[in-house]
């Protein structure tokens, strides 16, 4: 199966919502699985509006046998509103409450240095958030980080929650997160297990981006990793995070 074909066979599993299994392609390292990404985003054709970090935390890089946090964009068509109802389908397998940051503008501009001050300077808004995720393909080889890298980086849908005021004064990373089912409290955690800090993942993905010649633009959304493990996104669930006294944001899977 050529680069082509693969990536029109896993842009059709996302529109029809049912997983394909085609045979992994073993790219070599992270740029090829990249490369292959953006042959996917290319062939589904919705435009990308942000960017997604994943696993940001040593437990979910050794799951997926990497040596640092992968990326990878965020469609157009996969944005959903706080509140939302999406189909629990079999490309869908859990919720992880994260926060997002949306752009104010391009970042970085030529020969601006990229740290966390300079990143939070380019922001305009910080938001609760969920990231629905999923597998497109259903082969066991596509578990890898390599392997999730090119099936959208297992971005399945984005739902950005209220905005968090004065988010630079507030405690992103020790305020308690809470990851719900109808409800009940089912995970724990906090933004210390999003790369220690949120802004340090942010910061961490302007980087890579820049480090192949690309940067985050005007309005783009990122959300910067699950501040607690996934929640299933189970038929007829209600899925919520609350975010101490930062916000709380849901999805209904139908």
């Amino acid at each position: 199966m050529s680069h082509q074909e693969l990536a029109d066979t896993i842009a059709n599993a996302r529109k029809t919502r049912e997983q394909c299994d085609v045979a992994w392609p073993a790219p070599a390292d992270m740029d090829s699985a990249l490369a292959i990404q953006s042959e996917v985003v290319a062939a589904h054709g919705s435009p990308v509006k942000g960017w997604k970090v994943g696993a940001t935390n040593a437990t979910a890089q050794k799951n997926f046998g990497l040596d640092g946090p992968f990326f990878g964009p965020m469609v157009e068509a996969g944005f959903a509103d706080d509140g939302a109802t999406l189909p629990a389908a079999p490309t869908v397998l859990a919720v992880e409450p994260e926060y997002a940051f949306k752009m104010a503008r391009n970042f970085p501009n030529d020969g601006e240095e990229i740290t966390e001050d300079s990143v939070a300077d380019a922001v305009a808004s910080c938001h609760v958030a969920l990231e629905v995720i999923g597998r497109c393909v259903k082969s066991d080889e596509f578990q890898n980080g390599l392997g999730l890298t090119i099936d959208f980086a297992g971005n399945s849908s984005f739902i950005a929650g209220s905005e968090i005021t004065d988010w630079r004064d507030q405690d992103l990373v020790n305020t308690p997160v809470e990851g719900r089912a109808n409800g009940e409290t089912v995970q724990n955690g906090s933004g210390a297990d999003v790369m220690g800090s949120p802004l340090t993942s942010l910061t961490w993905l302007a980087r890579s981006l820049a480090a192949r010649g690309m940067q985050l633009k005007e309005g783009d959304w990122v959300s910067t990793g699950t501040c607690t493990p996934p929640v299933p996104a189970k038929q007829g669930t209600t899925v919520s995070a609350k975010f101490g006294d930062l916000g709380e944001v849901s999805v209904k899977f139908s």
